[in-house]
């Protein structure tokens, strides 16, 4: 199960990396760099979620279905402050609005929000990251010292 979790956060760090290239061209008036950079937030957001729900069953015993639900799990876990849960369930309706408006109003006031969004996912790919590598040593280590002697 670790595996499928380590495959996860790989293919999400990926994600945000072309995240990050999108914003490093950052120009709200370049319609190409805009539309990409939406796109790249698009995938990245929902690798987010859903890495983050694989994390949460396999390391914290959590098993959760919605987008909502689950980043209130990563607050409950003290993995998200209460103002990054917060951040997150509004990043959730605006991704759910990515599908639904393609105005020019909401369009360019989503854009430098995703400045803030990409932030809270590195965020969460961090803390992820570093708790699943510790509890991926404590595993090693209870095997290790419980195991008979030889």
């Amino acid at each position: 199960m670790d595996q499928t979790l380590n495959l996860k956060l790989q293919e999400f760090e990926k994600a945000l990396t072309t995240l990050k290239e999108a914003l490093d061209l950052f120009d709200i008036d370049n319609i190409l760099v805009r539309d990409a950079t939406i796109k790249r937030f698009e995938y990245s957001y929902e690798l987010c979620w859903k890495t983050s729900k694989v994390y949460l069953k396999e390391q914290r015993g959590d098993l959760v279905i919605a987008p909502k639900e689950c980043f209130r799990a990563l607050g409950k876990h003290g993995i998200l402050a209460p103002k990054e849960v917060e951040i997150a369930l509004n990043m959730v309706d605006d991704r759910n609005e990515t599908t639904h408006a393609y105005g020019e109003r909401f369009i360019r006031a989503l854009y430098p929000r995703i400045k803030e969004y990409f932030a809270l996912m590195n965020k969460i790919l961090s803390s992820t990251k570093k708790d699943w590598h510790i509890h991926a040593v404590d595993k090693t280590a209870k095997g290790f010292y419980n195991s008979p002697p030889t």
